[in-house]
């Protein structure tokens, strides 16, 4: 593609500026390539998810992805901004599906454990993600959302974490579900409080207390609330497929789970 700067001012300066050779590639027009590509390969290659009830996990993805479509038609993001929270939003649902279909792996191992191996996958699918979008160079709005898709992500697995905790010894999907709104709203709270407690003091801001907590109270609870959605489809799936709801008990271990081939719970819904 050739690229010509054009102005017309008179006698004052030529025309057309000098022409520059622009190499435009296919897949520009698809910045989230590289991370449906690597959902598909968490798909092909892994030999327990060669299996159609795997597929299962694109409906969800497509539900969130729709509903976000719809949200940035309501909120009218400028072009700069919309592309930063593509590349946010894309890489939370990507990874949270590469999380359910690599779920058999994380299971049967101690909650810390899992809990490192799914934060870093989480973290491998975001810098994915940037790279996609952006390339290796890391501009300050990058950087921020880096750090609000670390909080997303950190919130959420300690949701889980917690959520799994306080349910070891009464497991039912629906107070599961219920728990699990509650915990993720509280573990985003403390992490943004932290994260914003962290960036002040290196910036030395001076806000008043008050202020900070009431803006960390309104942002905390809308991302939360954001986060919960996100995640609740994919809830949905884990409780309602045989498929992943034996990876989703596997990983959480709760005794009072029953056991992958034993009665579905009375407030669960038919295996598919």
């Amino acid at each position: 593609m050739k690229i010509v700067s054009s102005q017309d001012l008179g006698n004052l300066c030529p025309k057309d500026g000098v022409a520059v050779i622009y190499n435009w590639r296919w897949y520009y027009s698809v910045p989230s390539l590289a991370l449906w590509v690597t959902l598909a390969l968490s798909i092909s290659l892994v030999k327990a998810n060669r299996n159609p009830h795997a597929l299962l996990v694109l409906v969800p993805l497509l539900i969130v992805n729709w509903l976000w479509l719809i949200l940035k038609k309501m909120l009218g993001f400028s072009s700069a901004d919309a592309e930063m929270f593509n590349m946010l939003f894309y890489s939370l649902t990507v990874g949270i599906a590469i999380l359910w279909l690599l779920a058999h792996k994380l299971g049967n191992r101690s909650r810390f454990v899992t809990f490192l191996l799914s934060f870093t996958i989480m973290a491998v699918v975001g810098l994915t993600g940037v790279i996609s979008y952006g390339g290796l160079e890391l501009s300050q709005q990058t950087v921020g959302a880096l750090m609000l898709l670390a909080i997303l992500v950190f919130a959420m697995l300690l949701g889980f974490v917690l959520t799994g905790w306080w349910c070891r010894k009464r497991y039912r999907p629906v107070s599961f579900m219920l728990w699990l709104a509650v915990w993720t709203v509280a573990a985003n709270l403390v992490s943004m409080l932290v994260v914003c407690s962290i960036v002040f003091i290196v910036h030395r801001v001076t806000v008043p207390i008050p202020t900070v907590l009431f803006l960390v109270s309104v942002e905390g609870l809308i991302l939360s609330a954001f986060l919960y959605v996100v995640v609740f489809p994919y809830m949905i799936l884990a409780l309602r497929s045989s498929f992943y709801r034996e990876r989703f008990y596997a990983c959480l271990r709760l005794k009072s789970m029953p056991t992958a081939t034993g009665p579905v719970p009375e407030a669960s819904v038919p295996q598919l």
